[in-house]
């Protein structure tokens, strides 16, 4: 199987600046932190617990989130010390709770330390030696918000993430929601181009959830609101210092699912994720037990805020009765059958409602392998225990609510914006190597992200869009994706406005779902459709792969007001 980045260009790497890297991480390695498989009898099977809540009062949630590192004296991941960039020194953020027409005050209070020139410029060469940057990257100790999947503003200071916070200043958001935004789950992350996947990579995001409005929402689904549970699904990688400060390790590393001691010793493996040994957190949490009665029903919000993970979720000898994708409602329930896994990539959101087994005992809650074809590391996974699902000899009889009784919380109704796109605009995710094997292109139709390439996009239009993946041409030596081989997936992202996507419902046949993130497997090409609707301004798309993104794999998207709805310069 061919490695997603240039070999030459990990081992160049591996003799230059991740040389001091190295060096201080063997000077503070602590035993406890070794690339070693996790004791999950030890370090797992504590009582599963949610993030906390910071709540909205009379229309406004007014909040501060401190940027800082945690403390490794008291922040531990299975026996490790971390020092982890992070919100409020936890590995999880809070979770936000926001209404309809609800506004969000939150101070961001970057309190990490500013970088020396030297420290910078070493940044700088970890990406810049594996990819051709067309802009320079912002340091890793600077940030930014991003509200994942929320229909607001993108400018000013609001969910705008051109902006760069730097060490030892703060930032004050204020994000309005429109009184009819969609209710559903969401979440909030870092999003500073150069930074981003380091951050969170390191636990920088949370969930931000617009609550339902009880006098609409299926006396059912309250109750089972009331047993809520949030799923924060982490990557969160630290090398053997309990630290993340080196962006190649982020990259896939070896091909094969469980690679031997040699294998991960080679340069550009040692410290990946799969030789790492690091294991999926939740909120945290490694391996947490969830606790239900019989016959209980209880609704999961899962949110894959991992770096680079397929997370195929299922629930042993239990449906998960499906009732939203990224925040939306679908206005059914739509039952997976038990063994039939919820697809989760980097940013999706699956809302799943769980009825407990008659049957008490324990249930695996598990990550199913996943094949390389649809691995975002191009190789195969192998299974993951992700949770406990632990059901007690106790009934508590409850229903689950009907297909009727969730049809008018669907936001949009029955729109189809197939029957009114004209205009169509077209995504091609580049990745490629050099001739000479010493670097990676990330581009956007064969661009990597300058902020001064924009592509305007008329106010209130409604198009279709044309997304695929390509590798390298055929004389490329040692290319990446060149056929017989599917040039690597990415997962799309565009901020501000949802779309429509078709795909196969439980029963095999074919569903017009709303999403605003979703993979794209090349060389097929998927067809989405969106409208740019109430908001004009600057905000950007881009492949939810983090280091991807960060290497240039992303665009700058602006809507701009015209009073005609004529297709954009860049239509097709």
């Amino acid at each position: 199987m061919q490695r997603i980045y240039s070999h030459i260009a990990l081992v160049a790497f591996g003799l230059s600046v991740c040389a001091s890297t190295t060096l201080a991480e063997s000077n503070h390695f602590m035993p406890a932190c070794a690339y070693q498989t996790i004791d999950i009898k030890k370090y797992g099977y504590q009582p599963f617990q949610n993030p906390p809540d910071l709540h909205a009062n009379e229309g406004v949630l007014d909040t501060r989130l401190n940027v800082q590192y945690t403390d490794p004296a008291n922040t531990a991941i299975a026996g490790c010390p971390v020092t982890l960039r992070s919100y409020n020194g936890q590995l999880v953020g809070p979770t936000l709770r926001v209404r309809q027409g609800d506004v969000l005050n939150l101070l961001l209070d970057n309190q990490l330390p500013k970088e020396t020139p030297d420290e910078i410029q070493a940044q700088f060469e970890q990406e810049n030696q594996n990819a051709y940057l067309d802009t320079r990257p912002a340091s890793f100790n600077t940030t930014n918000m991003h509200y994942h999947g929320l229909h607001v503003s993108p400018a000013g200071n609001s969910d705008n993430v051109l902006l760069d916070i730097v060490p030892q200043s703060q930032f004050q958001y204020e994000v309005k929601l429109p009184a009819n935004h969609p209710i559903g789950s969401y979440w909030y992350h870092a999003h500073a181009h150069g930074s981003t996947a380091i951050q969170v990579g390191s636990g920088m995001a949370g969930a931000l959830i617009i609550e339902d409005n009880p006098q609409t929402t299926p006396k059912s689904l309250l109750a089972a609101n009331a047993r809520e549970k949030i799923f924060v699904l982490q990557t969160i990688l630290y090398n053997r210092a309990g630290r993340l400060d080196d962006i190649t390790k982020l990259f896939p590393g070896p091909g094969n699912p469980n690679p031997d001691r040699k294998t991960c010793q080679q340069a550009g493996n040692e410290g990946t994720w799969p030789c790492s040994r690091r294991h999926i957190t939740i909120n945290g949490q490694i391996v947490p037990v969830l606790t239900m009665k019989r016959g209980e029903v209880q609704r999961w919000r899962l949110i894959d805020t991992a770096f680079r993970e397929s997370i195929a979720f299922v629930v042993e000898g239990h449906d998960l009765h499906e009732i939203a994708l990224d925040g939306n409602y679908l206005g059914r329930v739509d039952t997976w059958k038990a063994g039939t896994p919820i697809d989760l990539q980097p940013g999706y959101r699956s809302d799943v409602l769980v009825k407990a087994s008659m049957k008490a005992g324990d249930y695996r809650i598990i990550d199913r392998p996943t094949s390389s074809k649809k691995s975002l590391r191009q190789a195969d996974e192998p299974e993951n225990l992700l949770a406990i699902l632990r059901v007690t000899d106790e009934i508590e009889e409850m229903a689950l609510p009907t297909d009727e009784e969730m049809a008018p919380l669907a936001p949009f109704g029955d729109t189809d914006l197939r029957k009114t796109a004209l205009g169509v605009q077209e995504v091609i995710f580049k990745l490629g190597q050099d001739m000479q094997g010493k670097k990676n292109y990330f581009q956007v139709n064969y661009r990597a992200f300058n902020p001064d390439h924009v592509r305007q996009l008329p106010l209130n239009a409604t198009e279709m869009w044309a997304l695929t993946t390509v590798g390298d041409p055929s004389g490329v030596p040692d290319g990446i994706g060149q056929p017989p081989s599917l040039p690597p997936p990415h997962v799309f992202h565009i901020h501000v406005n949802p779309f429509q996507w078709v795909r196969k419902g439980p029963d095999g046949t074919d569903q017009l779902v709303w999403k605003d993130t979703l993979l794209v497997q090349g060389p097929a090409v998927t067809n989405i459709y969106t409208q740019y609707r109430d908001y004009i301004g600057k905000f950007v798309m881009h492949c939810h792969i983090l280091d991807h993104e960060d290497l240039g794999m992303m665009e700058v998207q602006e809507v701009v007001n015209s009073a005609d709805g004529v297709a954009s310069p860049h239509s097709h």
